[in-house]
């Protein structure tokens, strides 16, 4: 048994809404740096990721892609030549 018999395994519980580092985030980016900004901060990184792949940046090519488009799949090869023996048996009923 991982943990004494009437102890919880998560003694804090589940942290508060607003606690952790996304929500922190999330609303930190919603809000402009000073009072006299017209951007929000959230705003702000969407212009320069857009002029970093304007001007060429792979990464930023590459991240404003994968979030527009979605990731492209990726498919696996794998080569059993007994695996695929036993396939082609139950497939065909041996």
């Amino acid at each position: 048994m991982p943990f004494s018999k009437g102890k919880s395994g998560n003694p804090r519980g589940r942290p508060r809404k607003g606690e952790t580092l996304t929500d922190l985030l999330r609303e930190k980016l919603e809000t402009t740096k000073t009072t006299r900004d017209k951007l929000t901060r959230k705003e702000k990184i969407a212009e320069k990721l857009l002029s970093l792949a304007e001007s060429g940046d792979l990464g930023a090519l590459r991240y404003v892609f994968d979030r527009l488009d979605g990731k492209p799949r990726e498919t696996i090869e794998m080569e059993n030549a007994a695996l695929d023996e036993q396939l082609r048996r139950i497939m065909n009923g041996n």
